[in-house]
Parts: structure tokens; C-alpha cells; sequence
């Protein structure tokens, strides 16, 4: 299937605000339109953006009607989320998939939103955006790539680490062998809480051909192990093509009784013979890249790099 790429973002294109999983306060909706407008881009509020339930941004239902409704918006032009926390899950299946096909646009957000940019993949084939959000804390370098591929994602274009940042373990670029460096696929990822969560739903994926992100937060090593092994015992992995591993921040071992995060890792990859890289700059960081889902792509884990093959937004139609 041929992926539904969405329109690039022009200046003054109105940009929906979402919060599909936690609450967001007063003050964090003001500071995601600030982003938003310091881009060049119009902010619009999702109906129901301020309710709360619980630890929920609003029922069920009042949550799949803001990614819904925005969809449908003809004006907005992509919809970034605000912030994660917890609940995607629970709103996929109250998500009309033939009004997302039908009206596709860029939609962006990481950690608990790896699930909605996921399901909406797999559901309508739309390229969607393991991206920033509106309110956690960045950098110049997340800020920048971000809004660049929303605007400007066409064939060619690499996604490096963060310039600024030094490669905590760079020898853990694992690569088994030389002749390993490079590789094509179509990647698909995100918080690996969230693709455990995902697999054996209707919104599961596979792994033929795919090039795999993966980045976490907060979860000792064992948890880590536990996922990882879950993911090589219910997935073909022979026809996976790479795998990039992002930050994983707060997944050290705390105390000697435990293996290192870097030892599981190794122990994950080492019966694989494709090329992968590590501590790549993306995650519960402020120096996040922005990754497309669905698209080809090749990676090189000399150069620490990540190249699209396919543009991943459309130039936009004549309104």
C-alpha cells in the first residue's frame, strides 16, 4: 500500500492544538499557541482542550472528538498534540479512520501519542509524526526540525543528532557487521510502553521491511528486557531491516544488582545482523528529532544519520 502523504505546511496555516491523553492547564495551553505562532502558524484550540478527567484530559469521547473534529477542519492544516501522558489507548477505537483518510493533514506527538500516530498509520496509511509536542521543554535543534519537515520534508533530506549534544555511548552504535552499515525500510516506532500496549490489537504492526525507533522513560532494565523479549517473541524479526534506538532517559540500573540498560540492549541486538544505532536524539529529551511514520528511509550508522526516500508532505493545494 502507498502511503497518503499530507499536505506541507505554508505560513499562516492554522495548526490544531490537541491533548488526546493527560490535562493541560491555563498556562500550558498559553505557552503550546506561543509555539505555535513563533513558528509562523495560527493556533487553533481543540473543542474540550481544558476538561479533566481525572488523569485524563476528558472522557473517552470528549478526546476523539478533538482529534476528530480538527480532522475534519478543513482550515486546520495539521494538528501537533500539547502534551502526553496517558489514555491514547483508550480513545482509538472512537476515532473515525474514513474522516482521517478522507481529510489528511500532518498530526505530531511522541511518548503516550505513539499510539494515535500508530493506529492512524496503520488504519488509513497516512504518514504521521513521531514529532515534539507544544509544551514539554526543547531546544533550538527540536523546534527547528520539527516545523523544517512539517514545512519541507521531501526526498533527500537527512535527520542527524542534535549537532550540540555529544553521543553519550557512541561505541554502542552497534553495527554486528562491516558490511552493515546502511539499510532501507519503512520506519515505524515510538515509546516502547506504548508498542508493547499495541501488540495484538487491530492496530498491531509488523515488522517486514521496517526500519524500528524505539525510546523510553523511567523504566529500570528489567522492564526494558521484559519488552524487548515480548517484541522478539511475538514478531517476525527476520525481515526487519534496522532498528534506532533513541534516548532512554531514566533506564540506568540503580544498583549493582542488575544488568546495565546498555548490557540489555546489547543482549537484545546481538542476535540480530542488520545495522543499528543507539542514542540517537530522540525521546524524553529536549533535543528531539522528528520522525515520519510509514516513510522509506535509510540509515547509516556511520554517519548517525537518517535519510528520507520519499517526501513525507505534499506541496499544499491551491485553497
Amino acid at each position: 500500500m502507498h502511503s497518503l502523504i499530507p499536505p506541507a505546511l505554508r505560513p499562516g496555516d492554522k495548526v490544531g492544538i490537541a491533548a488526546p491523553a493527560g490535562p493541560i492547564t491555563d498556562q500550558q495551553a498559553r505557552k503550546a499557541a506561543f509555539n505555535v505562532q513563533k513558528a509562523g502558524f495560527v493556533p487553533v484550540m481543540a473543542d474540550g482542550i481544558f476538561d479533566k478527567y481525572g488523569y485524563l484530559a476528558g472522557s473517552d469521547e470528549a478526546r476523539a472528538n478533538q482529534i476528530n473534529t480538527l480532522f475534519a477542519q478543513k482550515d486546520v492544516k495539521a494538528i501537533v498534540c500539547a502534551r502526553g501522558g496517558y489514555g491514547t489507548t483508550r480513545i482509538l477505537d472512537l476515532l473515525d479512520y474514513d474522516l482521517i483518510k478522507s481529510n489528511p493533514k500532518i498530526i505530531g506527538g511522541y511518548s503516550d501519542i505513539t499510539a494515535l500516530t500508530i493506529a492512524i498509520h496503520k488504519m488509513t496509511g497516512l504518514i504521521t509524526f513521531h514529532s515534539s509536542m507544544l509544551v514539554p521543554e526543547d531546544t533550538e535543534y527540536t523546534r527547528r526540525m520539527m516545523w523544517d519537515i512539517f514545512r519541507n520534508g521531501i526526498r533527500g533530506v537527512k535527520i542527524g543528532c542534535d549537532p550540540d549534544e555529544a553521543a553519550e555511548s557512541p561505541e554502542v552504535a552497534l553495527c554486528p557487521t562491516p558490511s552493515k552499515n546502511k539499510a532501507q525500510g519503512t520506519l515505524i516506532g515510538g515509546n516502547l510502553c506504548l508498542l508493547e500496549a499495541l501488540t495484538g490489537t487491530k492496530y498491531d504492526f509488523n515488522l517486514q521491511n521496517k526500519i524500528l525507533f524505539i525510546e523510553e522513560i523511567n523504566e529500570p532494565p528489567y522492564k526494558i528486557d521484559r519488552m524487548l523479549t515480548h517484541l522478539r517473541s511475538s514478531k517476525n524479526l527476520s525481515g526487519l531491516r534496522g532498528i534506532v534506538f533513541g534516548k532512554m532517559k531514566g533506564c540506568e540500573a540503580q544498583g549493582d544488582n542488575s544488568l546495565s540498560l546498555s548490557q540489555v540492549i546489547s543482549d537484545f541486538c546481538k542476535r540480530l545482523t542488520i545495522p543499528i544505532i543507539t542514542d540517537f536524539s530522540f525521546g524524553h529529551v529536549k533535543s528531539r528529532c522528528t520522525l515520519p511514520i510509514g516513510a522509506r528511509v535509510e540509515i547509516n550508522v556511520k554517519n548517525r544519520e537518517i535519510k528520507l526516500l520519499e517526501d513525507v508532505v505534499a506541496p499544499p493545494t491551491a485553497a
